[in-house]
């Protein structure tokens, strides 16, 4: 019996580093994340943003109460104060269990934070004019 091939990567990801004067040196992990955070620099609204720099724990199995770690995309501070959540995926991702999990643990994060928690797909990507 022969041994099985190692599947190799398709190379559609786009990742990289990207040096923000206001977040230092964030590492992408998609073209949408690199066009939003190019966004929020652009911005004189943004004070300040972490790229993946919160970490939200949840209940990834409800049977065996197994906790992970989830760490969304931005965590983005704005001139007047408030404080938003920002989540970026495929609309086709969005309804998925797992993503569903994440997104109710970021919402109940939000809410005990006093922040806000905003999904961006590529509907609201191209509203904003990256796509």
């Amino acid at each position: 019996m022969a041994a099985k091939k190692k599947r190799k990567r398709k190379g559609h990801y786009h990742t990289g580093t990207h040096v923000s004067p206001k977040a230092g040196e964030c590492k992408y992990r998609s073209g949408w994340e690199l066009l939003y955070l190019k966004f929020l620099d652009d911005s004189p609204d943004v004070v300040s943003y972490l790229y993946e720099g919160v970490e939200i724990p949840y209940v990834s199995n409800q049977r065996t109460k197994k906790v992970r770690n989830y760490w969304p995309d931005f965590y983005v501070t704005y001139a007047d104060g408030s404080r938003v959540l920002v989540e970026i995926k495929p609309s086709r991702k969005v309804k998925q269990a797992t993503i569903q999990k994440k997104i109710a643990a970021a919402q109940a994060w939000c809410v005990a934070q006093g922040a806000t928690l905003k999904i961006l797909t590529e509907i609201e990507l191209r509203l904003l004019g990256l796509l």
